[in-house]
């Protein structure tokens, strides 16, 4: 229903629409045209003309209760020309959807300069003011960490005007949200059903649901759990196994989740040399590493046939040393029989 006084430019009854060519209440009327003009208008002229239009829209609009097309219509008027009237329409407009607090935000401009208001609109600016004062809904939100971003309804908050570390809800368009840096904020939204979303990387989004009566002040605890950083181990050639800090994961390819930090890798395969390297991983963070792996050339004293080869050989030279070292035998003293002859040799001559 339009209110006779709450909605400039709605004054009229529904019961006694406006005459053909009557200019609507709370509009400025346009100044007559000289005749000797000329036909194209400035683009000053021509804004004028569209932001006018566009208000006697969205009076017509507020008659038929249309209140989003009317908001729409009148936000237009408010960018051509932003008169305090215009954004009293808006106010009632946005009072009328349950926005309160961008209703309230637009009734805080009104009133900060109200030139050109009807006392009586003026004094009902005042108490739509106090109304939406107890209509919204005050939320004390702890964010951990307090660097995560937050969004209600999938729109960022704006700081409100009294400060004090209070921010709004419902008023920014969608979009993405910057840190606000406080562990602990007042949220002030309008009364209902609202999504929280605080975001960071490398921890797990916080989501919750909540409903709210109107007035309502409540507590809301939004606490990101740190994401474990996932590693893919491969190995060339493949089944090699992942150690980590000396501890088995499995053979690779090798998925598995750490906490951020620092760790010692080792990927081992028979016949290939060791793989080694240190891993610095972050929060969240995804790594994919492929360890190549060396073939094992072994020294040739770790081969079998070597020391065969080799016992072998110090064998045979154990027994020339001997034969080289051992002393001349001494024969016996021969024996010279009945007749004491002994024939001593004395080489050969040839």
């Amino acid at each position: 229903m339009v209110l006779g006084i709450g909605l400039a430019g709605a004054h009229a009854s529904a019961a006694e629409p406006a005459k053909p060519g009557a200019q609507p209440p709370g509009t400025a009327s346009p100044a007559a045209v000289p005749a000797d003009a000329p036909a194209a208008e400035t683009p000053a002229d021509e804004a004028t003309r569209q932001g006018r239009d566009a208000f006697r829209r969205g009076v017509a609009l507020a008659r038929d209760e249309q209140w989003g097309d009317a908001l729409v219509a009148f936000e237009e008027a408010a960018a051509a020309r932003d008169a305090p009237i215009v954004r009293f329409n808006v106010a009632y407009c946005l009072r009328a959807l349950g926005r309160y607090v961008a209703a309230r935000e637009a009734v805080a401009r009104v009133l900060a300069d109200p030139a050109g208001l009807a006392p009586v609109q003026l004094e009902e600016a005042k108490a739509y003011a106090a109304e939406f004062e107890t209509l919204l809904v005050r939320v004390q939100v702890t964010l951990d960490p307090p660097s995560a971003l937050l969004t209600v309804d999938g729109r960022p908050l704006v700081p409100a005007r009294e400060g004090g570390g209070a921010f709004l809800a419902g008023v920014a368009p969608a979009g993405a949200a910057r840190a606000l840096g406080k562990r602990q904020i007042e949220v002030v939204l309008d009364p209902g059903a609202h999504l929280f979303r605080a975001a960071r990387p490398g921890h797990q989004d916080a989501v919750m649901q909540k409903s709210y009566r109107p007035g309502e002040k409540a507590k809301l605890d939004l606490r990101l759990d740190v994401l474990p950083a996932n590693v893919l181990v491969k190995s060339k050639p493949p089944q090699g196994i992942v150690r980590v800090d000396g501890r088995e994961v499995g053979l690779a390819p090798a998925d598995f989740q750490r906490p951020a930090g620092q760790y010692q890798l080792e990927v081992v395969l028979d016949g290939y040399e060791s793989y080694t390297a240190s891993l610095k991983v972050h929060a969240g963070q995804r790594v994919d590493l492929t360890a190549e792996l060396v073939p094992y050339e072994r020294p040739i004293y770790e081969i079998w046939w070597f020391w065969t080869t080799a016992a072998a050989v110090v064998g045979g030279g154990v027994v020339l040393t001997y034969f080289l070292a051992r002393p001349e035998p001494v024969p016996p003293p021969y024996d010279g029989g009945g007749t004491g002859w002994v024939v001593q040799p004395q080489g050969m001559r040839f």
